[in-house]
């Protein structure tokens, strides 16, 4: 029985020996592949870029959504270029604290608070001044795909690669901006972190026993510096491989937010004789934020994008850390240019 099992062993280890050796050596072989260059310009890229945003997602201290938006960025020369972009949440359910309000008020009908929080929304829009844009002449790697490997035996292959010498085109700029956002929050906890008590008028504290929701908006500028590498570039190998492609438009940024005009909406209690009010300014807020991010998005008619940024948004003190992400697709993109040229005969 060991002679038995000894045998079976060694005949494993030469199999898989002998494959090992095979992958070695074809790896080791030397691979040629030659090529007709399409274009390499990464200057003539298109000047509009309408984003359609099917989800995101935000995981915000003061409150988290899922939703959509819709995003546009137009490109000028080798001068400037302007990003806008909206986005709000799908439903209610989808907005954490005004969900949350609305479920409260149904369980507790007795609920003597009279606000109905807003739903989130955010806008922003970007210019970004191009203080350096310039070519460079780098290596680009493109991963070699071949029609005849497709479907369950392409995912089951290493595919090969190649570095080819392109061109890129890299800008440093400077970031300026406005941006509006409102959302709901839970007022017990911000309270709590505060360490505040509400008050009305004659200085009675609201009753901490109660589930208190609310709103705010806030407005503010957006300055900052971003990082932006462009590549337009397609091949031809001269082989079995497809056309390669590599057109992508990767931009990484860091902003400081300021926003100074917050807005807490005022609270009222339901009372026998009436309402009671406690205003919102007692709520403490803050100025200053910042954040990094990054976007990428492909220079084609039709392509996607993605999106993501971290930091903190000003807006309620203490309560500002958040974490964005979004995907755009699909991406519409346009040169503008539909003029013919014409020729007298």
């Amino acid at each position: 029985m060991k002679r038995y099992t000894l045998f079976l062993v060694l005949i494993l280890f030469c199999c898989v020996s002998t494959q090992i050796h095979a992958q070695r050596f074809g790896r080791t072989e030397t691979k040629t592949l030659t090529y007709e260059e399409l274009y390499d310009d990464p200057y003539d890229i298109n000047k509009l870029f309408i984003h359609l945003q099917p989800i995101y997602g935000e995981l915000f201290t003061t409150n988290v959504t899922a939703g959509f938006g819709l995003q546009a960025q137009y490109y000028h020369q080798d001068v400037f270029d302007v990003m806008v972009h909206a986005r709000t949440a799908y439903h209610s359910t989808f907005d954490m604290q005004r969900d949350a309000s609305f479920k409260n008020q149904i369980e507790n009908s007795d609920n003597p608070i009279l606000n109905e929080p807003k739903a989130f929304g955010y806008m922003e829009a970007v210019v970004t001044y191009h203080v350096v844009d310039r070519e460079e002449d780098v290596e680009s790697k493109f991963v070699l795909y071949s029609k005849r490997t497709q479907g369950d035996k392409w995912a089951a292959t290493v595919p090969d690669h190649t570095v080819i010498p392109t061109k890129m085109r890299r800008i440093y700029g400077v970031r300026v901006g406005a941006l509006h956002y409102q959302t709901a929050f839970n007022v017990n906890r911000i309270l709590e972190n505060q360490d505040v008590a509400l008050e009305d008028e004659f200085g009675d504290a609201i009753d901490p026993n109660l589930s208190v929701y609310n709103d705010y908006n806030a407005s503010g500028f957006i300055l900052g510096g971003s990082i932006s590498l462009i590549k337009n570039v397609a091949v031809q190998p001269d082989s079995k491989y497809g056309t390669l492609v590599n057109d992508l438009i990767f931009t990484a940024y860091f902003d400081i937010i300021a926003t100074p005009f917050v807005t807490v909406s005022d609270i009222y209690e339901q009372i026998d004789n009436g309402e009671r009010l406690y205003t919102g300014d007692q709520i403490n807020t803050s100025i200053l934020g910042a954040r990094a991010g990054i976007e990428g998005k492909f220079n084609r008619a039709l392509a996607w994008g993605y999106g993501a940024e971290v930091g903190y948004r000003p807006g309620l003190q203490g309560s500002g850390f958040y974490m964005t992400a979004k995907i755009s697709f699909p991406v519409f993109s346009t040169k503008l240019d539909n003029r013919v040229e014409s020729f007298g005969k």
